[in-house]
């Protein structure tokens, strides 16, 4: 007997809450995208990935891959910043280029979930659900990700073009996804791409692979399986090869035996702040107990396992971010916004147990609630701060602007922990911070950082505050490391202007 369904249970209550979230998105990145262009640093990284930009096109000192052992240090792949750069060269500012680019990645990423979703369920308000959450839950708690200069949602948005052209593949004559050579091939160009671009967007790759190694056991037809790893591994190895000849044997060194601490305790720290991930996880479970099964549903099972585990092998280096929860993010959106469609569908010759008997019975705006719980409960506090930074905006975007025209002031070079003042300064890139400290507290030599303490047109630093050391308490040690390394700047210069954020000040030299 055929199976029906019949579309149900996205009423108002569902719909209101579709509205309150786009709402509530469009609320939490506005002063990001309004901010796109204000100097006002939102990360680290920002700085960073701009003078890559640079030394990628040509346009400033140093290879993109230096030596190890130096000031400066690149574990990216080079992709992301030639597309950076040529963007940058065209506005003029690599910033404000790597923050558009991360912006349309982000909304694209959220698009392509959506449309994944579509693919892998029975569609409706589920799949609006699978393009907000992600967006909802970036904006919310890894705000500084929004519209920042960082590859990772552009490296995501290429990786989940791959995932949508594999599981776009028409169903063969047995209804299970004909998977032929041509489809395969361009999944695989297009991972290898996104790796390129980011180097540790691997859970998706991963889950392709066990997905199509079951189907041929299952099967008994290994072709696919095999014209799977041989153009991954066909594609992979001319990247390698490719930046081998480009940059040198210095490309494999840098990105492979990036000096970092691994510590494991940053494993737990790091998942307490990943609460969506939960609540959404709690989602997904109630596809368990449907048959027939999920379209696809084995794929996204295995992303989501592989994407929770990689994650989690990766959050014991110290320096990694929330950016690594965003694979289990995307993957658990999807996951919920099929749970959602599914569940507001009046089955005929479904059968209908366990996990996903509840969900027909709370339907999708229950579902949807409990996804939501994580951002209700802090709701309260994210919108007014949200709301706040939009009508301080221009404030601080002045206040910023007097702090880098004082960097920009001094008479020679200025290093820089957070690199983007330097950047729109004008100054050189002398250090990186974070990745020297680093690589100083594996064994490394301090020589390189003597030798530009006795720089003579060295004229200051911008650091982290001294003050009593609060700025430092942290989770880990990467900030102690840090104060360590600099403890000469703090002890033989003398402080100076304050940034308008009160986190770090520019130390001067005493003449």
């Amino acid at each position: 007997m055929p199976v029906r369904t019949e579309s149900s249970g996205f009423g108002t209550a569902f719909r209101m809450a579709i509205v309150f979230i786009a709402l509530s998105v469009l609320a939490l990145i506005a002063a990001p995208v309004l901010g796109l262009s204000a100097r006002i640093p939102f990360d680290y990284n920002e700085g960073w990935n701009a003078y890559a930009a640079l030394r990628a096109l040509g346009l400033s000192g140093g290879p993109l891959y230096p030596a190890p052992g130096g000031l400066i240090a690149n574990n990216y792949p080079p992709l992301s910043f030639f597309v950076t750069g040529v963007l940058g060269w065209l506005t003029g500012d690599m910033i404000i280029a790597g923050r558009i680019i991360a912006l349309v990645s982000l909304l694209t990423s959220a698009g392509l979930a959506g449309a994944v979703s579509r693919r892998c369920g029975p569609g409706g308000w589920g799949v609006a659900a699978a393009v907000l959450l992600p967006l909802l839950y970036v904006a919310a708690f890894s705000h500084d990700y929004v519209a920042m200069d960082d590859p990772q949602w552009f490296g995501i948005a290429i990786m989940l073009s791959a995932v949508l052209i594999f599981v776009s593949a028409p169903a063969g004559a047995d209804g299970r996804p004909d998977l032929r050579a041509p489809r395969l091939i361009a999944t695989a160009a297009l991972m290898v791409t996104a790796g390129m671009v980011k180097h540790n967007v691997l859970s998706w790759p991963a889950a392709v692979t066990f997905q199509l190694a079951v189907m041929a056991v299952r099967r008994r037809d290994w072709r696919p399986f095999g014209v799977w790893l041989i153009s991954g591994a066909a594609f992979a190895a001319f990247a390698v090869g490719l930046c081998v000849v480009i940059f040198g044997p210095v490309f494999l060194t840098d990105v492979l035996h990036h000096s970092r601490v691994i510590n494991p305790a940053l494993m737990l720290s790091g998942a307490r702040r990943t609460s969506e991930i939960l609540s959404l996880g709690l989602v997904s479970l109630t596809l368990i107990g449907r048959r027939p099964s999920v379209p696809h549903g084995g794929l996204l099972a295995r992303a989501a396992a592989c994407s929770i585990l990689w994650t989690l092998i990766q959050r014991t280096g110290e320096g990694v971010a929330l950016n690594a929860w965003f694979e289990p993010l995307i993957v658990l959106s999807i996951l919920t916004g099929v749970a959602i469609s599914a569940a507001g569908q009046r089955e005929h010759g479904l059968s209908v147990t366990g996990p996903a008997r509840f969900a027909s019975r709370v339907g999708p705006a229950g579902l949807l609630g409990i996804a939501l719980v994580p951002f209700l409960i802090g709701a309260w506090v994210l919108l007014p701060r949200a709301v706040s930074q939009v009508v301080h905006l221009k404030r601080d975007a002045r206040a910023w602007d007097v702090f880098v025209d004082e960097v920009r002031r001094q008479p020679g070079q200025v290093g820089c922990s957070m690199a983007a003042i330097c950047y729109w300064a004008g100054k050189d890139n002398l250090i990186d911070v974070f990745n020297y400290s680093e690589y100083v507290a594996n064994g490394g030599s301090r020589d390189p950082f003597v030798a530009l303490l006795g720089r003579p047109d060295l004229a200051g630093f911008v650091i982290p505050v001294a003050s009593d050391g609060s700025h430092f308490r942290h989770r880990n040690n990467e900030l102690l490391r840090q104060k360590a390394l600099l403890a000469p700047v703090y002890d033989r210069d003398r402080p100076g202007p304050v940034s308008p954020d009160g986190k770090l000040r520019l130390y001067l030299p005493v003449r």
